[in-house]
């Protein structure tokens, strides 16, 4: 558990002064990338605790230095009572033993009308017991900027090959353009997203049942020169090597970028601030990479909540999260986000306008049920999820662009680093 903790944490000193438990339940949560979201969810735990007679401090935690927070929280001793992550983080806290089941809430769920989007359940599975509850489904599309592809007489791309060629003719045409926004540093995205790269290139991490490396692999060495070679050309530009994960939003959203991945949380900014710049955006799937094992790899994820096994509020703690996906409050935080979260009900993405009447839309659901989830092409575990904290794959991708390492020799270190971090 050491070595487990020890991988996240890398200031303790500095972030344990931010853990002070005044309020009678404390909540961790991530940014919504939409403020009127962040607000709101702030305002119904306020609304929470008064109706049940306790003061709630609900705090937001930027994602690049939450499970560093995280990490100084448990050695302090100081956990929030509930707390928010990424999907791929639940087996990781769940295999610290952090944790509490809460497998009464997700059978709740499930028995709404319609039940839940069943592809997240494994994520938050551990030993046969929920750990987590997932929140939304997020999905991953590519945004095409279509009128700098009509500039240059081309469609939208359904390859990879025809990204790297749009991105060429659109680089041409417009020098000061982040033609392919792809991150290249060790953000959250960048790690999300070079995997989606390399998945649609056919490579996998991990054989079926998991427990096998496999990223050493033709198809994954592909994937790393493709980027390189856009990465030498600029079209994919150096400057990507020093974004965090907002840095390809504030790309597309300052029109300054032909092609991003990014949940929409870019399209429901573009709805709200910049309509010109939507109409001539497209959301589409992934372009199939090349090769017999090429295909349109969107990564599957989804923010979870989870409840620490040391608070010494846990009814209270459960007590939010059913106030939290009650249909009607969870509805409006839907509502409010703006495409950011596909609901975990699918019910409501046949009943809300907002996707149902939406073409841009109109792939979502068959992403939610069929993307590609941390840990493939074996199931998330707890070593998949180290694997992501640890940031192996930007890391090795950086050792071909900033340090000339051959892709070969990079996709080597990264599979035996993968093995290191084995969590039995």
């Amino acid at each position: 558990m050491k070595k487990l903790i020890a991988s996240l944490t890398t200031s303790v000193a500095l972030l344990l002064p931010a853990m002070s438990h005044a309020q009678d339940l404390t909540i961790w949560a991530i940014q919504a990338f939409n403020q009127q979201a962040d607000d709101l969810i702030t305002q119904m735990a306020e609304d929470f605790g008064r109706e049940r007679g306790i003061s709630v401090e609900y705090s937001i935690v930027p994602a690049n230095v939450l499970n560093e927070r995280l990490a100084a929280a448990i050695q302090g001793d100081a956990m929030p009572d509930v707390f928010m992550n990424v999907g791929q983080q639940v087996q990781y806290f769940a295999k610290l033993g952090v944790t509490q089941p809460v497998d009464d809430i997700l059978a709740e769920m499930r028995a709404v009308d319609g039940g839940i989007y069943e592809s997240t359940v494994p994520s938050v599975m551990r030993d046969g017991k929920a750990m987590a509850l997932p929140l939304e489904v997020d999905v991953v599309p590519m945004f095409a900027r279509k009128d700098l592809l009509e500039e240059v007489g081309l469609g939208l791309p359904k390859t990879l090959d025809e990204l790297r060629t749009a991105s060429q003719a659109i680089l041409a045409k417009n020098p000061a353009i982040t033609a392919f926004g792809l991150p290249t540093s060790e953000a959250n995205d960048a790690e999300t997203m070079a995997r989606m790269v390399v998945w649609s290139f056919g490579g996998q991490m991990f054989d079926e049942t998991g427990t096998k490396v496999t990223w050493n692999s033709p198809e994954t060495v592909a994937a790393y020169k493709y980027i390189a070679d856009m990465f030498a050309e600029g079209t994919i530009p150096r400057s990507t090597l020093t974004w965090d994960d907002a840095g390809n939003n504030t790309a597309y959203q300052t029109g300054r970028a032909a092609f991003i991945m990014n949940p929409p949380s870019v399209y429901s900014w573009l709805k709200d601030n910049d309509q010109d710049l939507l109409a001539d955006t497209a959301l589409i799937p992934m372009p199939v990479g090349p090769g017999e094992k090429g295909r349109s790899a969107t990564l599957l994820s989804t923010f979870s909540w989870m409840v620490s096994n040391k608070s010494e509020r846990q009814d209270d703690a459960k007590a939010w999260l059913r106030y939290f996906f009650k249909p009607d409050n969870y509805q409006k935080i839907i509502e409010t986000v703006g495409g950011r979260w596909i609901p975990i009900y699918p019910d409501m993405t046949k009943s809300m306008p907002l996707f149902a009447e939406n073409p841009d839309f109109a792939n979502f659901d068959e992403m939610a049920r069929n993307g590609v989830v941390d840990g493939f092409a074996g199931p998330p575990t707890a070593w998949a999820a180290t694997v992501s904290t640890s940031k192996v794959v930007t890391q090795s991708i950086q050792r071909v662009l900033v340090d000339g390492e051959t892709p070969e020799d990079a996709v080597a270190w990264a599979a035996a680093k993968i093995e290191e971090l084995k969590v039995e």
